[in-house]
């Protein structure tokens, strides 16, 4: 809930920034614009943009589907057989686990509705008073481009107007810096790339995780490329480790002498991973890295580590049962040949969709009808109430005339 919390305040800021903006203002006003382009996150607030110019909406979803917002385009998020967006597993299996789904998923609908309630005030504060709620809005989207595929996240129902772009950001190889060719080339063992992505910092991490990590590499044979994000340098780093602030992940994941990826987990990396066919040992810290971690574990390309109960042996053990067992690369080629198998690729798919959104004034028809269908009546809970009372009354009055027979 706090990272969902935070997501909504972030957005909700922007969006008074953005909508304070002379330049925003006077391009508003100015210009003739034909589509407007947003982010699905953690407010509904720039929605209003779209709805001021009477142009059709698309909008962007840079992971999987977020949860806070699927209902609301009828693309069913059943939570007996799909997990929350925070979930730690990629299928609810037993009872307890469908159940924390189930209370999960309420919990968070229920808790966005609540908090982004702001999201119709802004609106209506920089557009008009007479601007419809932020949930009507959210409704007349005209397209939704999930950044993710079902070849690697479970497949899931989702409406006519959902289109999965996951490897949008993908570029085609480039050589290596010579010095990380050389490394890589003269490695005998092999190369593990080890990442945290840019939000943590090592010294963010509890001081035996630190340990734990430096020590681990210094006990494989392999040589590591560690992306370090970190002002300070560590003390007696292992000679087989290279730390840099920055490195090009997705090259060198790529390399064939590279066999193994630990990462926390955050979509982008993820989706590289799956394009590369590398066997991912991952390392999850918050949000949606452990769902997104347990899926490789699903398809038998990965294993992961637990942050909170981290240990140095258990480190160690998972990577080398990683690299030693076939099965892991074997399944990590499987998948990849799966997410690339595809008729169209993403930036193709991005724009013949786009373009037949302006060419079908919003391609409304795409938008499934349940969209503006009372939840009640979606539930087709009047016919069951109706039918409840019909019943009853049924057995009701047999009741009454076996009991006036018999008496």
């Amino acid at each position: 809930m706090k990272c969902l919390q935070f997501l909504n305040d972030v957005q909700l800021i922007t969006c008074r920034a953005a909508f304070d903006h002379p330049d925003l203002q006077r391009a508003l006003h100015a210009g003739h614009y034909d589509l407007v382009i947003t982010e699905l996150l953690g407010s509904r607030c720039d929605l209003y943009l779209a709805s001021h110019l009477s142009i059709p909406h698309v909008a962007i979803v840079s992971s999987q589907m977020l949860t806070w917002y699927q209902d609301s385009f009828d693309s069913p998020s059943n939570p007996s057989y799909i997990t929350t967006l925070n979930s730690p597993y990629p299928k609810p299996e037993t009872f307890v686990q469908r159940l924390w789904n189930l209370i999960d998923y309420v919990t968070i609908y229920m808790y966005f509705k609540y908090i982004d309630t702001a999201a119709t005030v802004v609106g209506r504060k920089y557009f008009g008073d007479n601007r419809p709620h932020a949930e009507d809005l959210l409704r007349n989207v005209s397209m939704v481009f999930l950044n993710t595929h079902s070849n690697f996240d479970l497949s899931k129902p989702l409406a006519t107007n959902f289109k999965e772009i996951g490897g949008i950001h993908l570029k085609p190889p480039k050589p290596l810096p010579t010095d990380l060719e050389e490394f890589i080339n003269n490695s005998e063992h092999g190369v593990i790339y080890f990442s945290l992505g840019s939000v943590v910092r090592m010294e963010d991490l509890p001081i035996s995780i630190q340990l734990g990590l430096k020590e681990g590499f210094g006990e494989l044979p392999q040589k590591v490329l560690w992306k370090l994000e970190s002002d300070r340098p560590i003390i007696d780093l292992p000679e087989n480790v290279m730390t840099r602030k920055w490195f090009p992940q997705y090259d060198i994941i790529r390399h064939p002498n590279v066999k193994l990826f630990i990462t926390h987990g955050g979509n982008s990396g993820v989706i590289e991973a799956t394009s590369a066919g590398i066997p991912v040992l991952g390392f999850p810290i918050f949000f949606d890295q452990p769902r997104n971690l347990e899926l490789f574990e699903h398809w038998g390309s990965g294993l992961f580590v637990d942050y909170n109960n981290f240990t140095k042996e258990d480190f160690v053990y998972k990577i080398k049962r990683i690299l030693n067992d076939q099965r892991f690369k074997e399944n990590a080629v499987k998948l990849s040949h799966r997410f690339h198998d595809r008729p169209l690729n993403p930036k193709d798919t991005v724009a013949y969709w786009t373009e037949y959104v302006l060419r079908h004034n919003g391609a409304h028809h795409l938008k499934s009808l349940a969209i503006n269908t009372k939840w009640y009546q979606y539930f087709s809970l009047d016919l069951f109430v109706i039918a409840f009372v019909m019943i009853t009354s049924v057995f009701y009055f047999f009741y009454n005339v076996i009991s006036i027979v018999l008496k």
